[in-house]
């Protein structure tokens, strides 16, 4: 048995070895056949696999064999037994069928290898017929390609011939050619020289032709004095005989009779150096279409150009560009004598040495920092500042907070763009394959997000549609049969299958927050050292002054204050000024001269403006009244109006004037910063401690009169005060507060709900809505703002700030992410939350920006009503820029990157976009601040501070809060995954989602269903905080455990940072609880060394109230003995005098018993320089102040003769004849006031304006004349000579035929001195009555003249 199976065995290893040497036989003899012809080979292999057919069927049931092994995967035994089982049939059944097998195919091997052997000499002679063929057709193809090869030699040599021929030619016409065109070059240099020559002598012939006319208008001018000078003495000699006789004063003239516009001095402004609006407006003024002719009073243009010129020199900030003084700008022509020679450096008092210094030093080539040049400046030229060149160090020129908001606005810029090279890791994940398939039809800008575009539509059985009524694209339903014949709906939810809370991603955020933390407080660091720099660079009058805010109540006498600083310190008090709760009265006078200006307006050019006439006009305007004026005079009042407004003005202001009004604040400015700090140090104490008076916290010598604790601090710069809030009570400020801030609120509920009602039909609308509101709120909360009442411009801004910020941060980031479905937060579309992120950014780039620098608003007023105004002083007003706060500007910073900081942890490339926003801000606003937006108070670090404590810590507490939130929200779908799994979804379905879109799904078998769960843990029904795993309901998982990890961290993170910013809010609130009981004083920065007095530009407290309807703030203090070198600002062709409301109270208040009430009535200020006169001796000299330019002094000392230069009396208390005036502006045909007196309508352009520079020129000394009067003062006669006005009357006939006129004098100081010896010229015994100071002239100290005329102040 064993050899049989042996032999059996050996038998069979013989059949494999000679079947697989066949094989391989035939598999070399295929490789050879397949390798020269595949095809052949192919159909045998297709036999050959046929043959194997059986051997497959017995392979087929060794699979089901293992087929049925996997099946049983629970029962390892059974698998063991059936696997051997199976190895056992297979090997029988394979021996068996193999040996049956070999035999077949040995026979089938035989017969194939004969079927190939001819198949391949069949194909060979095949492949040979067809070589045979494709030779001859070769051949017959390079015949042909040779014959065209020689064709086209010969062609190529016809071309190269004609080519030559066309070269020669082209040579020949360039020769004619270049000669023709240096023909016609010469010629027309020929003709350029002579039209240089011709425009050169035409220019010559001009200069000749203008000094010619100056020289003879100077002739004229000298011939005119001398002619005057003679008659003057003769007049004099006439007059000194009759002392009863009254002489006559000459006129003061109206300028709205004799002067239609303000000729500005800066007309002849180099072209370059003007705006482009400037330059169009010159091209376009000479159209009727641009600027009104014929009739209208600016019709040769010459008001509209100095217009021009006070928006460039007045309104838009400009620096000193060198040391010669403007030749054509130093008003020259005016002064005595037309000289326009240059200033002597000796006789320049109004240029300090440091102004001088300065631009010496910018002249030399050696590079300083620009000095600004004060507004209307016309001594020194200057240019205006370029928004590209100007340098960020030179920002603190337009005040230390502009100067810190632009460093702050850079600086931001700079970390939001090294916060987006920091998630450079996120954005590239989120655009890559592993997120979301690279985001495929996704927009560049917002590509890189956490938009998800791989979404399934998954089995959710118990998903009810309530759930999904505002995202009705996310749930759908397919339709079925059931096996028992009725119909059942399937539904389906969209699942997001992107992953964007992965442990990198959460990381790479947190380092993003770990670095705006760093930078913030970096921003702080940097912020102080700024301030430093811009305090040194820029010395104000904060720097040298201080704010007492608790002055005794009858402490009005700034001499007083100046007595006991210098007495107790030894310093040098500089200006002094002591306000008053005058607020009413100043607001009632201010409102009198907008009346008053408004019905300049109206009436006739050169038309009367006394009380009669004006109530007869009145009158006849009412009387010819119809329907339609009735009703416009309602919108827009006329004369009858104005006229009625006007005289219960005066009587209101005739009441409050008499008044008893309390000191409330005193603001005191000293020589050197050293004196400041030194006061400052010794005296600050608590507020409550002076509220208190304790006078045990202070040494005894600083106790004012003895008794009284002094709340000293440092004041804010003199711009910044709000004069006419400073007495408001601390009740009636929280209640205004409290109003504004409700109104505030009720605006921000009212723009949200439009949001939401807007956000249905599209993010676009939401977007447009949100932009839009974000520009106009401030509109309305600097209205509101208004309302409110705050001693500074600082408390203002914060006020605005505060209601902007928090408009535009609940507005922009919260309300759009609270109208936005949660389920929309990371999908693609436009109604999206991601899509409306970036409208919103968009548009605040491009749509806010565009109409900033396009300024369609002032551009409109400065090009269309400009031309058109009814005044200069209307025209200067349209021309006066735009209206900007820089709190505005600082929240529109805050806003965007708040907007950043919130949708960070979804929208890593916003960090891009915020850094390119902020960039364009950057230079939008640079261009806008010195070009278009009208200057604002110097403000200080408050602001700066304010932002950098308060909202950018809240931005960053927001960052990291927000974005715990983010991560745990994904992935944004509310799907929880059951442990079910449904096979009635089994297979593909098409659904059809809640819009009745029609999509596919598959269900693989074994896939779990899902239902709906709310991922949604923010402020709600969910709430949790802090934010972590746990706050996921029972059963309703979705996060994964990357992400749960990520959210625990993040949880504890934002929990930190926000106690961080809780104990900085806290110790804020604190430091101010503690200032309010005690002391603390540190000075900013180090003493510069430099004296207050000789500051470039230089300012102090002058209490003021701005009007919309005149270019200057009105004055609300008496400013004769104020140097016109401390106001901020200056008026080229009107003196500060013009603007000063102590006269108007003067006029109405008329008497010798209402000189005190006059005094009383308003705040005072005094100003001591240095180098300058004693106060007392000041106070002393005659003619040098009216009723209200008094101190308050012993009887003894007031025995000088001094005037009013309104009602043009004359007073002497040592002269008992004296007492008896006479009022020239008195008739029997004019109204009278209350008091019996006559009352004309107070013009403040009857005021003598002009102006003198430098040393005057001496005249002819005169004779000391008596006393005179003004009979042209209000009645509209321009001279002596001028025939009375019929609208007048009898008004202007006041002298009888003895009255003998006395023409003007002029007194040099040395004959002025010389006359005064004389007993009977003595200035006790006789009075000028106005005086050169009074009216903006420029006569000497010394120079007191005795009827100084209206001519002589012209000529000055």
């Amino acid at each position: 048995m064993d050899q049989k199976d042996s032999s059996s065995r050996s038998s069979k290893e013989k059949k494999r070895s000679s079947s697989r040497e066949n094989a391989r036989s035939n598999e070399h003899d295929g490789t050879d056949v397949n390798y020269k012809y595949a095809s052949q080979i192919r159909e045998s292999q297709g036999r050959l696999d046929k043959y194997t057919a059986e051997n497959d069927h017995l392979l087929d049931e060794v699979s089901n064999l293992r087929l049925q092994i996997r099946e049983m995967k629970n029962d390892r035994a059974e698998l063991v037994r059936a696997h051997r089982e199976s190895m056992s049939l297979l090997a029988q059944v394979s021996e068996e069928k193999l040996v049956e097998f070999k035999s077949k195919s040995e026979r089938e091997a035989l017969e194939s290898k004969s079927a190939q052997e001819e198949a391949l000499r069949t194909v060979l002679e095949m492949m040979e017929k067809d070589c045979e063929d494709r030779v001859a057709e070769l051949d017959a193809e390079l015949a042909r390609v040779e014959s065209e090869r020689e064709r086209a030699i010969q062609l190529q040599l016809e071309a190269a011939s004609k080519a030559a021929e066309e070269s020669a030619r082209k040579a020949e016409v360039e020769e004619a050619a270049r000669l023709a065109v240096e023909k016609l070059v010469q010629e027309r240099q020929a003709k350029s020289q002579e039209i240089g020559h011709l425009t050169e002598r035409e220019q010559k012939l001009k200069h000749e032709l203008e000094i010619t006319k100056k020289l003879a208008e100077m002739d004229k001018i000298a011939a005119i004095q001398a002619a005057e000078a003679i008659a003057d003495m003769d007049e004099s000699a006439n007059s000194s005989t009759s002392p009863l006789v009254q002489p006559k004063r000459p006129p003061v003239l109206s300028r709205r009779g004799i002067q239609t516009y303000q000729e500005s001095p800066f007309l002849n402004d180099p072209l370059n150096e003007m705006t482009f609006g400037r330059r169009i407006a010159l091209k376009l003024q000479n159209y009727s279409c641009y600027q009104p002719k014929g009739r209208h009073w600016d019709f040769n243009g010459l008001g509209l150009q100095s217009a021009w010129a006070h928006f460039e020199h007045s309104v838009l900030p400009r620096y000193i560009s060198g040391t010669k003084p403007a030749a054509s700008r130093n008003n020259g022509s005016k002064r005595r004598g037309g000289s326009t020679a240059d200033l002597d450096d000796d006789g320049d008092w109004l240029y300090s040495v440091d102004q001088k210094k300065k631009a010496i030093t910018k002249d030399s080539g050696v590079k300083t920092d620009l000095q600004r040049a004060k507004p209307g400046e016309s001594n020194f030229p200057t240019k205006l500042y370029s928004p590209l060149t100007t340098q960020l160090s030179q920002m603190g020129d337009f005040g230390l907070g502009v100067g810190l908001y632009f460093s702050s606005l850079k600086a931001i810029a700079l970390i939001s763009l090294v916060a987006g090279l920091i998630n450079l890791p996120n954005i590239l994940y989120f655009a890559s394959d592993v997120y979301s398939t690279s985001q495929p039809d996704v927009s560049f800008l917002l590509r890189g997000s956490a938009i998800c575009t791989e979404q399934i539509w998954v089995p959710c059985p118990t998903c009810p549609t309530d759930n999904y009524y505002n995202t009705r694209d996310r749930i759908a339903g397919a339709t079925t049969v059931t096996p028992d014949g009725k119909l059942q709906t399937l539904v389906f939810a969209l699942k997001n299958t992107c992953d964007g809370a992965t442990m990198n991603v959460g990381i790479v955020n947190l380092a993003s927050l770990g670095f705006i933390i760093l930078a913030t407080i970096a921003l702080s660091v940097y912020q102080k050292r700024k301030v430093l720099e811009f305090d040194v660079q820029e010395q104000t009058a904060q720097d040298y002054s201080i704010e007492i805010s608790n002055p005794p109540k009858d402490a009005t006498e700034p001499d007083e204050w100046k007595q006991f600083f210098e007495s107790r310190f030894g310093v040098h008090t500089t200006c002094c000024t002591v306000t008053i709760d005058n607020d009413l009265l100043v607001k009632a006078l201010a409102e009198r001269r907008e009346v008053l200006h408004q019905i300049e307006e109206k009436i006739k050019e050169g038309a009367a403006a006394n009380t009669l006439s004006l109530s007869e006009y009145a009158a006849k305007v009412e009387h010819r009244r119809g329907l339609i004026g009735n009703i416009q005079s309602r919108i827009s009042p006329g004369i009858p109006e104005l006229v009625g407004r006007l005289t219960v003005l005066n009587q209101k202001i005739q009441g409050l004037a008499q008044q008893n009004y309390r000191a409330t604040k005193v603001f005191c400015t000293f020589e050197t910063e050293s004196m400041q700090r030194e006061i400052i140090s010794k005296m600050k104490v608590g507020p409550m401690t002076a509220h208190k008076n304790r006078v045990h916290a202070i040494n005894p010598n600083f106790l004012f009169r003895g008794e009284i604790v002094l709340d000293v601090r440092e004041a804010e710069e003199p711009s910044t005060i709000r004069w006419m809030d400073l007495d408001e009570s601390w009740s009636n400020k929280i209640k205004r507060l409290s109003v504004t801030t409700l109104i505030s609120l009720a605006f921000v509920v009212a723009v949200a709900i439009i949001v939401a009602l807007v956000r249905p039909h599209g993010a676009a609308y939401a977007a447009l809505g949100i932009s839009v509101s974000n520009a106009l709120f401030p509109v309305v909360a600097k209205l509101l703002t208004n309302l409110e009442a705050h001693a500074s411009e600082t408390g203002k801004q914060c006020s605005l700030f505060v209601k902007i910020a928090i408009f535009r941060w609940v507005i922009t980031a919260i309300v759009i992410t609270i109208i936005t479905p949660f389920t929309s937060t990371i999908t693609k579309g436009p109604d999206h939350l991601l899509q409306s992120i970036w409208l919103i950014f968009f548009t605040d780039l491009v749509t806010s920006n565009v109409l900033q620098i396009g300024d369609p608003v002032s551009n409109f007023k400065r090009h269309v009503l400009a031309p058109r105004a009814k005044s200069q002083e209307s025209m200067n007003q349209y021309m006066s820029g735009t209206e900007y706060t820089i709190a505005e500007r600082y929240t529109n910073m805050v806003k965007t990157l708040f907007l950043t900081f919130y949708y960070c942890a979804i929208y890593p490339s916003i960090f891009f976009i915020c850094a390119v926003t902020l960039f364009v801000n950057f230079y939008v606003d640079k261009f806008s601040i010195m070009r278009t937006w009208k200057p604002v108070p110097m403000l200080g670090a408050s602001i700066a501070r304010f932002s950098q404590i308060y909202f950018m810590t809240t931005s960053v507490a927001a960052f990291a809060l927000v974005s715990s939130y983010m991560f745990s929200g994904f992935p944004y779908d509310n799907l929880c995954a059951d442990n079910t799994s449904h096979s009635a979804y089994y297979g593909n379905w098409q659904v059809t989602n809640g819009n009745g879109q029609t999509s596919s799904a598959v269900v693989e078998p074994n896939q779990r269903s899902y239902h709906f769960c709310n991922q949604y843990i923010g402020p709600g029904r969910n709430f949790a905080f802090p934010v972590s795993p746990d706050a996921q309901p029972s059963g309703s998982k979705w996060m994964t455990t990357s992400q749960e990890q990520l959210v625990t961290i993040y949880g504890i993170v934002s929990v930190a940072v926000l106690g961080a910013v809780g104990a900085v809010f806290a110790y804020r609130i604190f430091r101010l609880f503690q200032k309010l009981f005690s002391a603390s004083y540190k000075p900013a920065g180090s003493d510069q060394g430099t004296h207050f007095s000789e500051l470039g530009t230089i300012s102090s407290y002058i209490p003021q109230v701005k009007s919309e309807q005149f270019t200057y703030p009105l004055l609300a203090v008496n400013v004769d003995y104020v140097d016109q070198s401390i106001f901020d600002w200056n008026d080229p062709a009107r003196s500060h005098s013009y603007y000063d409301l102590t006269r108007d109270v003067e006029q109405l208040l008329k008497g010798e018993e209402n000189q005190e009430t006059c005094y009383r009535a308003f705040g005072q200020i005094r100003h001591w320089p240095p180098n300058g006169p004693d106060a007392e001796e000041e106070r002393e000299k005659p003619g040098r102040r009216s009723s209200l330019r008094r101190s308050r002094e012993p009887a003894y000392k007031r025995n000088v003769s001094w005037s009013s230069k309104v009602t043009c009396k004359t007073y002497s208390k040592d002269v008992p004849m004296t007492h008896e005036s006479f009022n020239a502006n008195a008739s029997t045909n004019q109204g009278m006031n209350f008091d019996g007196h006559a009352e004309p309508i107070f013009d403040p352009h009857t005021q003598n304006e002009a102006k003198g520079f430098g040393k005057q020129h001496e005249t002819p000394p005169k004779a000391a004349s008596p006393q005179h009067f003004d009979q042209y003062y209000n009645s509209g006669i321009g001279h002596a000579t001028e025939q009375p006005e019929p609208f007048y009357g009898d008004s202007q006939n006041q002298y009888d035929e003895h009255d003998q006129p006395s023409e003007n004098s002029y007194q040099t100081s040395e004959s002025s001195s010389t006359s005064s010896a004389n007993g009977g010229n003595s200035a006790e015994g006789s009075d000028s009555g106005y005086s050169d100071e009074d009216y903006g002239g420029s006569f000497s100290e010394e120079s007191q003249t005795t009827g100084a005329s209206e001519d002589s102040r012209q000529i000055s």
